[in-house]
Formats: structure tokens, C-alpha cells, sequence
């Protein structure tokens, strides 16, 4: 009987965690939909970033936009943005694109941090108009962000230090009465 009673528990308790490592799988895979991107050779989101002026590390700049990565799975990809860039105190609105990346290398994948580096050339639109072969880097960052970092010397500094950030999604995709 007791033999009986202690098969019954292991036999239940074994049942009991293969229901929630089950329930833990089909959870994992939920949370990692992302509802912005179904589609695997498109990506798209946010630009979501501030910048500083190249001479200090305090915020100047809020920058605000889109992007895309269209034939994302291919040896090239597609890749435009463009983003509004404010100083933060409101002035100076003006609107950036970049685009026509050609990729210099294999995209770089680190399963360990979970990124994959993209290094290329990249058409970058300033003041003056569009500069063209702009050393590019776009990071993408586990499943949720993106950077995004231009060479200073070519863009003359206007994008700052730091690189320009991103998220994978898009607010009006997933929530689209927010955005009407």
C-alpha cells in the first residue's frame, strides 16, 4: 500500500511538471511573437532616441520615426528609416532618412548578448542633401531594439555620440486606435 501511494505521487508529480513545463513553452512562444512583425523577412519599429551634440553627454536632440527592413533574410536587405529630430526644448524640428544600405560583410550573429550586427554603406539625408556611402551599423538587440550608428566624420557630427535607438515595434500596428 505504501508502495502504491508513493508510485501515485511520483506519478502525479511527474504529470504536474510536464504540464507546466508544457504551459511554459506555449507561453514562451506567446511572448515572443512580435504582433509588429509577423512577417520573418520583415522587420519594422521605432525610432525612439535622444542625442547629445558630440561635445557633451547631456541629451539634445529627441529623435522620432520609423523604419523598415524589407527582404530582411536576404544577402540585401532593404533598409529606410526616417525620423523627425527636435531639440528638446521644441526648436529646430527637422526630418532625417537613411537608406539604400549595402552590406559590407555576413551579418554578425552573437548568440550569447542574442544581437546581430549589420555593417555597411548607407545613404544618409542632412542639411546640405544626401550623402551617400555613409559607414553604417545596425545592431539589433535581442527581439526588441535596434542601434543604429552613423560615422561621425561623414554626417559631421550632427547625430552625436551615442547611436541612434530603436525599438521592434510599432505602437499603431499593435494598438491601432491609439494611432487614428
Amino acid at each position: 500500500m505504501m508502495k502504491f501511494k508513493y508510485e501515485l505521487i511520483l506519478s502525479i508529480s511527474l504529470i504536474v511538471v510536464m504540464v507546466s513545463l508544457l504551459m511554459n513553452v506555449n507561453m514562451t512562444q506567446i511572448y515572443a511573437q512580435n504582433p509588429s512583425n509577423p512577417d520573418s523577412n520583415v522587420l519594422k519599429g521605432g525610432i525612439t532616441s535622444t542625442s547629445n551634440n558630440g561635445n557633451t553627454t547631456d541629451s539634445e536632440w529627441v529623435l522620432g520615426g520609423t523604419y523598415r527592413f524589407s527582404d530582411f533574410n536576404s544577402s540585401s536587405p532593404i533598409f529606410n528609416a526616417s525620423f523627425y529630430m527636435t531639440k528638446v526644448d521644441g526648436t529646430a524640428e527637422h526630418i532625417h532618412s537613411i537608406y539604400n544600405l549595402k552590406l559590407s560583410s555576413e551579418p554578425i550573429i552573437n548568440s550569447s548578448s542574442n544581437t546581430t550586427t549589420l555593417n555597411g554603406t548607407a545613404t544618409v539625408t542632412l542639411k546640405d542633401g544626401p550623402v551617400s556611402n555613409v559607414p553604417t551599423k545596425i545592431e539589433l538587440l535581442d527581439n526588441s531594439g535596434i542601434a543604429i550608428t552613423l560615422d561621425n566624420n561623414m554626417t559631421k557630427n550632427h547625430f552625436g555620440t551615442t547611436p541612434i535607438y530603436g525599438t521592434q515595434h510599432l505602437i499603431c500596428v499593435e494598438y491601432p486606435n491609439l494611432c487614428k
